[in-house]
């Protein structure tokens, strides 16, 4: 079972949110999103929340520095930008998730690789000029061929308390990720909202296992 809620900028909620059944929490690391977080603010989150619940780092493109940095708050790193393979190689693979913006069939190619090497993979909505945290559904038949091609796939783009169930069954992913549309406004999260979404995430993975 993987659930994340991402975006996460207010400890209190990391901690309300934790206590909801999440197993992940995500902080974004990119001073272009409107979530950005600073290495001290990741760390009051981390401290915020129990052990057992797993933060995520969220980047795009970043330094080799700025990664073993963060592994040194968090437990996982999502590398959302063009990281190549040989630079996530760099690090262990338990500590790991690389996530894709899906447009099209070509997209499928440009993940093979880390399937072959067995990563998580992230697969998100494709806008132009942004990393996610768009709210923009994904493609469900892109998604469909993905899912037949890896067990080790983590779904986002768009999902929401209306859409989950029938995501779920359709696609059946090994994990879910959701932020934009849990929000009241960016980093901040509908506790209701996001505490329904872990709820019917829980109970399809649940009742599968």
């Amino acid at each position: 079972m993987f659930i994340k809620i991402c975006g996460l900028t207010i400890p209190e909620q990391a901690k309300e949110i934790a206590s909801y059944g999440a197993t992940h929490l995500g902080v974004i690391h990119f001073p272009k999103s409107p979530r950005h977080l600073e290495f001290p603010q990741i760390k009051k989150i981390k401290e915020a929340i129990p052990e057992k619940i797993k933060l995520v780092a969220v980047v795009v493109n970043p330094s080799l520095e700025e990664v073993h940095r963060l592994l040194e708050i968090v437990d996982m790193i999502q590398f959302h930008g063009e990281e190549s393979i040989d630079f996530v190689k760099r690090f262990p693979k338990e500590k790991a998730i690389k996530a894709f913006r899906i447009k099209d069939e070509e997209s499928i190619n440009q993940i093979k690789p880390f399937i072959k090497e067995e990563y998580l993979i992230l697969i998100d909505a494709y806008k132009e000029g942004e990393y996610g945290g768009t709210g923009k559904q994904i493609d469900i038949e892109l998604a469909k061929k993905i899912s037949k091609l890896t067990d080790k796939l983590i779904l986002s783009g768009g999902l929401s308390p209306e859409n989950l169930e029938f995501l779920l069954k359709e696609i059946k992913p090994f994990g879910v990720d959701a932020s934009s549309k849990l929000e009241i406004k960016p980093g901040i999260k509908d506790l209701e909202k996001t505490k329904k979404f872990i709820e019917i995430a829980r109970r399809y993975y649940e009742s599968i296992s």
